[in-house]
């Protein structure tokens, strides 16, 4: 999970689309399998979320992610994003599939008990990376429901920004 809060707002179009290139670079690394951006629907320190998918921690230390991706090939764009933390969770198989008619909630650690008994969040815990947090959770809601939980203490509240990317639609782009 990458968040982030974009600090050039006048460059927002070029910025999307240079993250969509990202994602497709990302997702021609073996051992990348999806990928989907997010932004939230209210005021937040970390307002933009991408989730990726990998097969293992080891991906992030393996000379193609460290030639192709990570910190030092974001550009420009590596000044341009502020609040930026990396975090590598474990206790999920797959990130969600969030269609672009529901929302993704994330929920902090300190959080899950602020939410109706009814949310059904699934809970990871931090295994890699920056590990700026211990442990998150997720759920996907219909917008009538999770928009509810704007101003919920540790939660935020995400529409997706594009549909999840897998590596197999990628790279059949390619051939």
């Amino acid at each position: 999970m990458v968040e982030m809060a974009l600090l050039d707002t006048a460059r927002r179009a070029e910025w999307d689309a240079w993250y969509v290139t990202h994602q497709h670079r990302l997702l021609s690394i073996p051992g990348f399998r999806a990928s989907q951006r997010f932004e939230a629907i209210h005021a937040a320190e970390c307002p933009f979320v991408a989730l990726h998918e990998v097969d293992s921690p080891e991906i992030f230390a393996g000379p193609t992610y460290r030639a192709n991706a990570g910190p030092s090939n974001t550009g420009e764009w590596q000044s341009k994003m502020g609040n930026w933390h990396r975090n590598l969770f474990g206790g999920v198989d797959h990130t969600p599939d969030v269609r672009l008619d529901t929302r993704l909630v994330v929920v902090e650690d300190d959080g899950g008990s602020a939410l109706p008994d009814s949310v059904p969040v699934t809970w990871m815990e931090a295994v890699g990376l920056d590990r700026s947090v211990h442990r998150r959770g997720l759920a996907v809601m219909p917008p009538a429901t999770a928009d509810r939980l704007v101003g919920t203490r540790s939660v935020r509240v995400l529409r997706p920004i594009g549909p999840r990317l897998l590596r197999a639609d990628v790279a059949s782009r390619r051939e």
